[in-house]
């Protein structure tokens, strides 16, 4: 009995170390934004739910801006890297607001991001369970929204849709949240895979509004920053149907023109080296790989995105789902700028195609 109690502690030690090395808790993410609130003029804190408690940032330097960007991270608890992208896009932002970017960014746009969108099952991953997908009641909010929704059950494989849409308190608080802001532009940010996708996730159909401008957007985006991210519509990159997503409801429902996907990270791609080391020879080889990806046929693989339904629980080990969703420590730093700057881009890029 001794020794099995010391094989948990070790392992909860294990765990608990991987963790605190560079990703911040829920509680150290709340912490930050109030300390942020206070040191930025222009960001200002409400409450998007209050029970589960989470935090809508709210950032306007300037009356009457030409546009509103709304970004969520955090929608599956296991990818750790999307809240810690934001807080990084955030620090960027207050502290860097001088430069040319960030000042096109603060005088053109008004923005509201939700950096933790599943408070309580993060919790969780932040006690070890990194392969945790769900919400507390043990369904994938990703799939909670109503648009194109369907009664999905399927606890192995962690894509349960819920009893109805907007059955769960988290997305009510993101439809509420989105419909009260009325943006211009909607990105939902995930990781386990590497792309960067339009609607719809629920069916093969490209979207029928600014699909020309939208790709033109991602297409620039993962030249820069992403050169190995699959562009285009999310159910044919994924090659899975995905009905109930919040991109299908921003850009369905609401009518939101611009709606995107990202997904950031990829535990067997090394995307620092690869951008690091590509040569213009390589850099044409990939590209060429992304252009021929954006029309593939409608196939099935295997990536562990916030879409795709074939990533069991029982797949990996704790430690095998954070290294699949989440870069280590060496890593951390230049994930988080590397996305910061695509975010930027993304906004940046939309101005142009506006105009």
């Amino acid at each position: 009995m001794k020794i099995a109690i010391l094989v948990i502690l070790s392992l909860s030690l294990v765990f608990a170390t991987k963790f605190s090395s560079k990703y911040h808790t829920t509680a150290e993410l709340n912490e930050e934004l109030e300390s942020l609130s206070r040191s930025c003029s222009f960001l200002s804190l409400s409450n998007a739910s209050d029970s589960p408690l989470i935090k809508e940032v709210n950032i306007n330097r300037n009356q009457n801006k030409k546009y509103r960007a709304y970004i969520l991270f955090g929608e599956h608890p296991r990818e750790l890297i999307s809240p810690e992208s934001g807080i990084h896009f955030l620090n960027d932002l207050c502290f860097e607001k001088t430069d040319p970017k960030n000042k096109q960014i603060l005088d053109d746009f008004e923005l509201r991001l939700i950096l933790n969108a599943n408070p309580l099952s993060r919790q969780k991953v932040e006690g070890g369970e990194y392969c945790l997908r769900e919400n507390e009641n043990g369904v994938d909010i990703n799939r909670n929204y109503d648009a194109h929704w369907e009664k999905v059950q399927d606890d192995v494989r962690q894509v349960t849709s819920g009893p109805n849409p907007f059955s769960e308190p988290e997305t009510r608080a993101v439809r509420d949240s989105l419909k009260s802001f009325n943006p211009d532009i909607f990105l939902t940010v995930h990781s386990g895979t590497l792309g960067m996708f339009t609607p719809h996730a629920y069916s093969t159909d490209a979207a029928e509004q600014n699909e020309e401008k939208m790709m033109d957007i991602l297409n620039d985006i993962s030249g820069k920053y992403c050169p190995s991210c699959d562009v285009g519509v999310a159910s044919q990159a994924i090659g899975y149907l995905a009905p109930g997503s919040c991109v299908d409801y921003a850009y369905d429902e609401l009518k939101i023109r611009y709606s995107f996907a990202f997904e950031i990270y990829h535990g067997s791609i090394n995307l620092e080296e690869q951008l690091k080391s590509r040569t213009h020879s390589s850099f044409l080889q990939l590209t060429g790989q992304q252009q021929s990806s954006k029309n593939r046929k409608f196939e099935h693989n295997n990536n562990h995105s916030c879409f795709l339904q074939t990533s069991s629980k029982y797949d990996m080990s704790k430690e095998e789902c954070f290294d699949y969703f989440n870069p280590d420590s060496s890593q951390y730093d230049w994930y988080v700028q590397n996305w910061t700057e695509a975010y930027q881009e993304m906004l940046l890029k939309l101005v142009q195609e506006e105009k």
